[in-house]
């Protein structure tokens, strides 16, 4: 999230400028440049996200911990319980449960896994399918401004579901 982005900016700017103390105070700019985009980053992101407001929400897992805790997501469940273990017929007819009593608006998939459990969950339920999210970014160009462009997908692709955009 943007305040641990901040504390690595600062921690490698610092291992930098003792590794080369001739350059350190062009890495602390450079950092402090950084700190002023990902708050404003951290400004867009809340922005994005105001009107998912409190939404059940349901992940493919459990990757957005602190996406949640930061701007206050809901994430009623996910659909698996971890990277190595698919879920279970139990497990999708639990689901299914929950998502009537929890008023679950939008189940995401995952690009890099099936998106047929997703499809067996709310198969019949109206509960809407979001956009397959990306959180570690595979899909998108390396390069400067990946960390800005994953937060910024992930943001709009889960307020478009629950906003229906």
């Amino acid at each position: 999230m943007p305040s641990n982005a901040a504390l690595w900016v600062d921690a490698i700017a610092a291992a930098l400028g003792h590794a080369d103390p001739a350059n350190a105070a062009l890495y602390a700019a450079n950092a402090a440049a950084a700190r002023d985009r990902i708050g404003a980053l951290d400004a867009e992101v809340a922005g994005i996200l105001a009107p998912v407001g409190d939404a059940a929400l349901v992940m493919f897992h459990d990757a957005y911990g602190y996406l949640a805790a930061r701007y206050g997501l809901n994430i009623a469940d996910t659909i698996t319980l971890g990277d190595a273990a698919a879920p279970g017929a139990a497990r999708l007819t639990a689901l299914r449960a929950m998502l009537a009593e929890r008023e679950v608006v939008c189940v995401f998939p995952e690009v890099n896994h099936s998106s047929r459990y997703v499809d067996v969950v709310v198969e019949g339920t109206g509960v809407r399918v979001g956009p397959e999210l990306d959180p570690a970014g595979v899909l998108l160009d390396p390069g400067a401004g990946l960390y800005e462009a994953l937060l910024r997908d992930l943001a709009t692709g889960i307020a478009d579901c629950v906003t229906g955009g």
